[in-house]
């Protein structure tokens, strides 16, 4: 029975990942010209703050000691996510990047990917876990980390410090739905931990998130392999 809910989740989650292929075809028009990776400048925007959080084992992890030494792409999702023009198209999105910076020498070993649940009740360490074990494919490389928290109150001061808003989503009757209202955000974070780039939905395509990270890589070269995710 796992196993066909697994399926089935997986099934719907491609569907879902194929509409959202649309909305990154149209936004990608805007990629065509970007600026020379190294030719500019990321300001920093915040500090990516202390939380503690869970990795698929379930083990306790801080936030601002994880998201060091490495470049990171980060994205708040949450499993059950219906929305095509949200958590699919960050799924997409990284999906790409990873395929493109694994055979990058200037990110492979150098980028990390991390998903952060916004929905910890349903979404366990043993859900984060098939997740990852799904996307585990050249790990190493340019890891995919998942994460959750024990409870909503341990992801809630992250969330907002992130400045990621969340919020029940109720239909016409007052009721919830079950779904999380959200925006799509993805944050592009230094191996120092700031954030110095945020994406939303209009302005995230593959193109721009690896231009962006290979100017910092450029201005802030990693010495070696990075520390891996586990």
């Amino acid at each position: 029975m796992i196993v066909k809910l697994a399926w089935l989740r997986s099934l719907r989650l491609a569907t879902l990942i194929l509409l959202a292929v649309l909305t990154i075809i149209t936004s990608a028009q805007a990629a065509k010209n970007l600026p020379a990776p190294g030719s500019y400048v990321l300001q920093r925007i915040l500090q990516v703050p202390r939380a503690v959080l869970l990795d698929t084992s379930g083990v306790p992890i801080l936030t601002d000691e994880k998201l060091r030494g490495a470049i990171t792409l980060l994205a708040f999702f949450y499993a059950h996510c219906e929305d095509a023009a949200g958590c699919p198209v960050a799924w997409s999105v990284f999906e790409t990047v990873r395929e493109e910076a694994r055979r990058d020498p200037l990110l492979s070993g150098k980028l990390h990917m991390v998903f952060v649940s916004i929905d910890p009740l349903r979404d366990t360490p043993v859900v984060m876990r098939l997740l990852e074990k799904h996307e585990r494919g050249d790990k190493g490389k340019v890891p995919w980390l998942f994460l959750t928290g024990a409870s909503e109150a341990s992801v809630s001061p992250f969330l907002l410090t992130m400045g990621q808003d969340v919020g029940p989503d109720i239909n016409a009757r007052g009721q919830p739905t079950g779904a999380i209202q959200h925006m799509l955000k993805v944050f592009l974070v230094d191996k120092e931990g700031w954030v110095r780039e945020i994406y939303s939905s209009g302005f995230l395509t593959p193109e721009a998130a690896l231009n962006d990270a290979r100017t910092l890589a450029l201005a802030n070269p990693v010495r070696g392999k990075s520390k891996k995710l586990q």
